[in-house]
């Protein structure tokens, strides 16, 4: 009879177990280390994908309800077109860029400014009363001369008025 070889006795896994356990016993501290890091790892991630990563709108929530107060090309088109048909004006643009709706006019010669600013408020008074609860506006007035005025103004969603810089 042969004698069995006491190698073949012992379980394979529970030996790569022990060199597994024993590792990790001899080398604690870097184990500790290297799970702190590989969470810490992942928490950075994390905040960085929520924070500068996630949404797909470059606004954010700047815009939300928007959709309820949308304005269509159309309409912006007539109220260029009825800005412009003004004899004061000689070329207006209206133009939407997220919450803010930008109005540009140029006026003739023989504009006075007051009369260019009353000119931005009837604009102001073509949108709807939700449109302009809604939306800021934005005003570039020039004159249509080399030496004329050129204004910028300001209209927040919750002020009643225009703000005016001259430039």
């Amino acid at each position: 009879m042969k004698k069995k070889n006491k190698l073949k006795d012992i379980d394979v896994k529970s030996i790569k177990i022990g060199k597994k356990k024993n590792i990790i016993m001899r080398h604690k501290f870097l184990f500790f280390i290297s799970v702190l890091m590989f969470i810490a790892i992942g928490i950075m991630l994390y905040v960085f994908f929520s924070l500068f990563v996630g949404g797909n709108d470059k606004y954010g929530d700047r815009l939300k309800g928007i959709k309820t107060v949308q304005i269509s090309k159309s309409e912006i088109n007539k109220h260029a077109k009825e800005i412009t048909s003004k004899e004061e004006v000689v070329d207006s643009k209206v133009r939407i860029q997220g919450k803010i709706i930008y109005i540009n006019i140029k006026v003739n010669e023989n504009t006075s400014l007051d009369r260019a600013k009353e000119i931005a408020n009837e604009a102001t008074n073509l949108f709807s009363e939700k449109e302009r609860k809604f939306y800021d506006f934005g005003y570039f007035l020039s004159q249509n001369k080399e030496d004329g005025f050129i204004v910028i103004g300001t209209k927040n969603s919750s002020s009643d008025g225009i703000v005016w810089m001259k430039s």
